[in-house]
């Protein structure tokens, strides 16, 4: 006799409903999950009708957690395939939690309503190419951003058998504006640093005074070269103020997500950005300071920017109060941000010791990154060229015979 044919993954069989005491009823089936294994699934309602509805929602979560070609094809919707490829995500240990939402809020908010009610199999290269171009009419970051996320779900449908190639690697290339590292000139760097020294000490300030923190970060931004997110991850133990120069390990930054209280990682942006930097005396004087304001029993872990609950300062309130400085400042308009004390640090190194050592200071693998976004570039030519080109002047005139010259009266006669 022939055994019970095999379920496909992710799919279900016969339902099978009992009535328990008290007027409830139960729903039964099998179901085949994503790992193989056949299980047993059941839900309860006050009808025979009401457990089988909630049985069938139970298993359409389950379908769509197993996310695998047992359950998607090439005519499942679009969505259901960017729901598997987010349940896919959410496994990869190798991935930031941050980065993880960034994906899915660009899935959410930029691929989805325009491919929604597509299948995968009508994701076409037409399609995709219309759709970028659009995108790239917004901005071409957000072209840019939104094709490496329809990428990632589609090459996800490759590996499930769904489609034979990523139609995405057909669009042509995104051509990228053409923009200069900016670097702040010594008159805006001077004016920022005035208006942060002079920030809440106007005696009509309304509210609490600022501590001075956003102040000292700023100094220490620049003195370091970092982002914003690892110099407020610096704690005690990360700081030698007696060596000689005086330095700081860059190993960690602050996240701040959507849910999640703000926290520190313990890698900078990237892994490799793992770095021990020297730091000039002017951030050095103001890391001493950070440190003497610690508690006198502040574990080696503790942070030097920290919160009055002694918690993480949370960057986008930073952000929030070097507005305010730039305003005072007469900046509010330069388009400046904090990172702007990175492009200038790296500009600074770059000039005078090379893209090596500026990308060695910010944690890049590659000068390219920092000749690309970081360092801006040195326009100035050195005079040894001139002395080259002097070579080329004319020779002195020949003597004349003793006539120094010939005047309009001499050519009359």
């Amino acid at each position: 006799m022939a055994g019970r044919p095999r379920l496909a993954i992710g799919t279900y069989g016969s339902i099978q409903t009992t009535e328990l005491a008290r007027g409830r009823f139960r729903a039964l089936t099998r179901f085949r999950d994503w790992d193989g294994q056949t299980r047993q699934v059941g839900a309860t309602g006050e009808s025979r009708n009401a457990a089988i509805t909630a049985l069938k929602l139970d298993l359409q979560e389950r379908m769509r957690h197993a996310g695998t070609q047992g359950s998607l094809t090439p005519d499942s919707k679009f969505t259901d395939l960017a729901d598997a490829w987010l349940d896919d995500l959410r496994l990869d240990v190798d991935r930031a939690e941050s980065t993880k939402e960034t994906y899915e809020r660009q899935l959410r908010g930029s691929v989805l309503p325009f491919f929604a009610d597509f299948a995968v199999r009508e994701i076409t290269v037409g399609r995709i190419e219309r759709y970028l171009k659009q995108q790239r009419l917004r901005s071409f970051s957000m072209a840019k951003h939104s094709k490496t996320t329809l990428s990632m779900v589609l090459a996800f449908g490759v590996r499930q058998g769904l489609l034979e190639r990523n139609p995405v690697k057909e669009t042509s290339q995104l051509k990228k504006p053409k923009r200069v590292p900016k670097a702040l000139t010594s008159e805006e760097l001077a004016a920022i640093r005035t208006a942060a020294r002079e920030f809440g000490t106007d005696p009509h300030w309304l509210g609490p005074r600022p501590d001075g923190q956003v102040r000292d970060l700023i100094e220490v931004m620049l003195g370091t070269a970092t982002r914003i997110g690892e110099a407020l991850a610096l704690r005690k133990c990360d700081v030698d103020v007696t060596a000689e120069p005086p330095r700081v390990e860059i190993c960690g930054t602050i996240i701040q997500r959507s849910g999640v209280p703000v926290y520190r990682q313990e890698h900078p942006k990237t892994k490799e950005s793992n770095r021990l930097v020297p730091v000039p005396a002017f951030a050095a004087e103001v890391l001493r300071r950070r440190l003497a304001l610690l508690p006198a029993d502040a574990e080696p872990e503790h942070l030097l920017f920290f919160s009055k609950n002694d918690t993480p300062l949370i960057p986008a309130n930073v952000r929030r109060q070097f507005r305010k400085i730039l305003g005072l400042a007469g900046l509010a308009d330069a388009g400046i941000s904090p990172h702007a004390f990175r492009r200038t640090g790296a500009t600074a190194i770059a000039h005078e010791l090379g893209l090596q050592a500026a990308a060695d200071m910010l944690g890049h693998t590659s000068t390219a990154v920092t000749k690309e976004h970081y360092a801006e570039p040195d326009r100035t030519v050195t005079s040894k060229p001139a002395e080259v080109l002097q070579r080329l002047a004319p020779e002195p005139p020949a003597p004349h015979d003793g006539v120094d010259s010939i005047s309009w009266d001499d050519w009359e006669e």
